[in-house]
């Protein structure tokens, strides 16, 4: 309790100040401060796209179309969900990428989000429903008044669900100042929190949910009427109103400026016998219905069944937009038919409405937006402070101004702040911003000024979701494939390997990362599938599983049929670029890159590759080089010979080797073998001379009865994930690549391999679930979801803060080796390894450390990351891929 007594006494006074700037607008509006234009990010470039959103007091946040939601603003109570009471979105490097999605438990989604003063609400996939921030009220409905994320380890799987009573699951989720209601799967509602003017509905004034035995089947519904049940429920400061399943309206809590619409300043649901069929239905007039109902700070608004608005309430700033500033609903004969349409003008209708503490927002059936009432910091968005409604007649009100072409899909008021998401799905926010709450990356107001709406007013950079990475073993250059399926590179660009037409590096300087970093341009309408690097060259598998090939083509290991480079001058790419010939009908499922080669998994199972040859790599019996002259691919390039009836399921290439898994689970591998990294008990290379492949080329002796579920090649190493979740390395062990706890190499002596090679040790009880190697080291993604790196580290590249280098010496391995700290509590789903590491978390973003001789890491500078004990951890900042 200590905690909460300190950390609330905090919050409140926090609010209290800001409450009390906030009152202040009402006759004072603060003095103008000038902001420059900033460009509008482009719809095609905003980043992941907002599906809803949800505005708190002084935080705002977004559901995301992957289903995980990021909030910005005010955090003095944990309210944004990250652990921590650090505002976001009011400095750099605080949005985008950089701001983490709310973990809401393994595999959880969200449905809906609603934001209260000082606490977020969630209504999960599974129906269920979650809450976090200011509790002093019982408001997160935990049976206690204990704050939750506001410290590590409060949210995810740690942070409970709210019982809502045996076998019940909600269809929506609400939030007001400091309570919280709910509409349940039988359409009943149940309301938890602060009760102090009868605001929960249940007929007294009893706080429900802040102790044990108060939720669940003891929490009551709120009594609508007989037989009545709610189509959709909205919460004011302190008052609450429903649209029941007749299409009535009915609000209850404090009335004290007539906002419930009765006509009188009487509180209802705070007395006995005040609830229920007691509780009259709100008149709207004759044979007029409610579609839906907002509830503001102490007004509120409903847009009716023939699409015009009405409000009643407190009107000191004009907020019912009648032209006047007199209260509406707390007097006789003001409601029904005498209390008037608000005038939207010729013609127009009402299709959404918000409403924040002073201000009224409605979105029009032409899709745009009208505000009206207090504008003291620029929250209607007309470029200026002038409020409206209070004496003009809203009729000669134009639209806000959200952008050349851009149209409204819904709004959601903060108290002083509006939010607005675009038919691009993308989210503008304007007015208040003294903790970030607009999420522009500083506290500067906007729409109070001209010039800050519109263009000049920038969408909130949510990031980029990131599907897939690659760093090949021997390559100074990342690509990674985005949500939207597209690819961007950065990093070296000697031969044009970054795709975009020339030979700069990018990564390597200052607003190069971000917004400024271009897409491929794989062709028109064409998008990636897979992508992967060699040492100057990257290949794409794009949706329609044709292949392209770009940068260095000096062995053929573009494909084309020539010694050409491309992507390293305009024109060389999108449309003009050509797609690899595989053969008639033939497309590709998986790709792999070596040095100077290239190797894919057709749809038929088959395997081709391409490219430089010395070494008997290609597979083809043979040390020529493929791919380098006409007539050399398509048709004319053949099979790989992988054994009578066999095909291919994965498959790795190594700098000068390639292995490929077969549909049986068995290994096979083939080129250079002087390092035992063939893994056949010699030193011998394979694939280089005829009768070495097909059923001549056995299967890897990975143990008795062991079969492999993943494989990696490295420079002269190759490591494999076996059926039972171990892990086998083989071939060179320097600098304990091999992660064996010494420097021998192994798979060049017969009795080397088999039940001879041991496994990895990961850990006790730890298990693999991905590889990835680097030219000399190894990272694995293990069964808990954190990873572990072994091998060489003089750039940082293990993670471990220093350039050590680990899997040496035996007391470098198993639980000695600790996992790498990426992100706080993240789990990585997906790693790649060259010079430097990369690991792709769950919530999207991409961090990346080790070399940064170009620009690799995507940090903006060639500073190398990972190897100082400061450069790790929440340190480490994700690579920014917009914005």
């Amino acid at each position: 309790m200590q905690r909460f007594h300190r950390r609330c006494l905090a919050v409140l006074l926090g609010a209290a100040l800001l409450g009390a700037a906030l009152l202040g607008t009402v006759l004072a509006p603060p003095a103008t401060s000038a902001v420059s234009p900033t460009a509008s990010i482009p719809a095609e470039r905003s980043g992941t796209k907002v599906t809803a959103m949800a505005a708190g007091l002084a935080h705002t946040c977004a559901l995301l179309t992957n289903g995980r939601v990021k909030c910005w603003g005010f955090n003095g109570a944990g309210q944004l969900g990250l652990g921590d009471v650090a505002n976001r979105a009011d400095g750099m490097y605080e949005l985008g990428d950089f701001l983490p999605t709310v973990d809401l438990g393994t595999g959880r989604k969200v449905k809906a989000i609603a934001g209260g003063d000082f606490h977020t609400c969630a209504l999960l996939d599974n129906s269920t429903v979650k809450c976090w921030g200011l509790n002093d009220a019982g408001q997160l409905g935990y049976g206690d008044t204990s704050i939750r994320g506001d410290a590590p380890s409060e949210m995810g799987n740690n942070l409970p669900i709210v019982n809502l009573g045996t076998g019940r699951k909600a269809k929506s989720i609400v939030a007001g100042g400091t309570h919280t209601c709910a509409i349940l799967d039988n359409s009943t509602v149940k309301c938890w929190g602060l009760n102090d003017r009868g605001q929960l509905g249940y007929g007294d004034t009893s706080i429900r949910g802040d102790a044990p035995g108060e939720m669940g089947n003891s929490l009551p519904t709120v009594s609508l009427g007989t037989g009545r049940k709610a189509k959709s429920i909205s919460l004011g400061k302190f008052h609450s109103c429903a649209v029941l399943d007749n299409n009535t309206a009915k609000c209850w809590g404090q009335n004290s400026v007539g906002q419930l619409g009765y006509g009188d300043a009487n509180n209802r649901g705070d007395g006995v016998g005040e609830m229920g069929n007691s509780l009259l239905a709100v008149s709207l007039g004759t044979g007029r219905k409610a579609k839906s109902v907002v509830a503001g700070g102490t007004h509120t608004c409903a847009i009716l069944d023939n699409g015009t608005v009405k409000c009643w309430g407190l009107n000191i700033a004009g907020q019912l937009g009648y032209g006047d500033t007199n209260d509406r609903g707390d007097g006789a004969n003001e409601m029904g038919n005498n209390l008037p349409t608000v005038d939207l003008g010729a013609g127009r209708k009402a299709t959404s409405i918000d409403a924040g503490a002073l201000h009224t927002c409605v979105r029009l059936d032409i899709r745009t937006l009208k505000c009206w009432g207090n504008n003291g910091y620029g929250q209607l968005g007309y470029g200026d402070t002038t409020s409206r409604g209070d004496n003009e007649t809203l009729s000669l009100l134009g639209p806000v101004d959200l952008g050349t072409g851009r149209k409204a899909t819904s709004v959601a008021a903060g108290d002083y702040h509006t939010c607005v998401l675009l038919d691009n799905g993308t989210i503008k926010c304007w007015g208040f911003n003294s903790v970030g709450q607009l999420g522009n990356g500083d506290t500067t107001n906007r729409g109070h000024i001209p010039g800050t709406m519109g263009d000049g007013l920038p969408a909130v950079n949510l990031g980029v979701r990131i599907r897939a990475i690659s760093t090949g073993s021997s390559a100074a250059h990342s690509c990674a494939i985005l949500e939207d399926s597209s690819v961007q590179c950065w990093g070296w660009n000697i031969a044009g390997q970054l795709g975009y037409g020339n030979t700069t590096n990018r990564g390597d300087g200052l607003g190069e990362m971000g917004n400024n970093l271009p897409t491929v341009n794989l062709g028109t309408g064409r998008t990636a599938k897979a992508v992967a690097t060699g040492a100057t060259h990257t290949c794409a598998i794009l949706d329609n599983g044709t292949v392209k090939c770009w940068g260095s083509g000096f062995s053929g290991q573009l494909g084309y049929g020539d010694t050409l480079t491309r992507g390293d001058a305009g024109g060389e790419m999108g449309d003009s670029l050509p797609t690899v010939n595989l053969g008639t009908g033939r497309t590709a499922k998986a790709i792999a890159l070596g040095t100077t080669r290239t190797c894919a998994i057709l749809d038929n199972g088959g395997v081709k590759c391409w490219g430089l040859g010395n070494y008997g790599q290609l597979g083809y019996g043979d040390s020529t080089n493929r791919g380098d002259g006409v007539g050399e691919m398509g048709d004319s390039l053949p099979t790989v010979n992988l054994g009578t009836g066999r095909k291919a399921k994965a498959i790795a290439g190594g700098d000068s080797h390639t292995c490929a898994i077969l549909d049986n689970g068995s290994v096979k591998c083939w080129g250079y073998g002087i390092s035992g990294q063939l893994g056949y008990g010699s030193f011998a290379n394979l694939g280089d001379n005829p009768g070495e492949m097909g059923s001549s080329l056995p299967a890897v002796n990975l143990g008795t009865g062991r079969k492999a579920k993943a494989i990696v090649a490295g420079g002269t190493h190759t490591c494999a994930i076996l059926d039972n979740g171990s892990v086998k390395c083989w071939g060179s062990g320097l600098s304990g690549v091999l992660g064996y706890g010494d420097q021998l190499t192994r798979g060049t002596n017969p009795d080397d391999m088999g039940n001879n090679l041991p496994t990895v040790d990961l850990g006790t009880g730890r298990k693999a679930r991905s590889l990835a190697s680097g030219q000399n080291h190894v990272c694995a993604i293990l069964d808990n979801f954190t990873m572990k790196c072994w091998g060489e580290g003089q750039y940082g590249q293990l993670g471990y803060g220093n350039n050590l280098t680990l899997g040496e010496g035996a007391d470098e391995m198993g639980d000695y080796l600790p996992a790498v700290a990426v992100a706080g509590s993240r789990r990585v789903s997906a790693i790649t390894a060259g010079l430097s590491t990369c690991a792709l978390l769950d919530d999207g973003s991409l961090r990346c450390w080790g070399n940064n001789d170009y620009g690799q890491l995507g940090a903006g500078d060639t500073r190398d990351r990972g190897d100082d004990a400061d450069e790790m951890g929440i340190n480490l900042r994700p690579v920014p891929m917009t914005g």
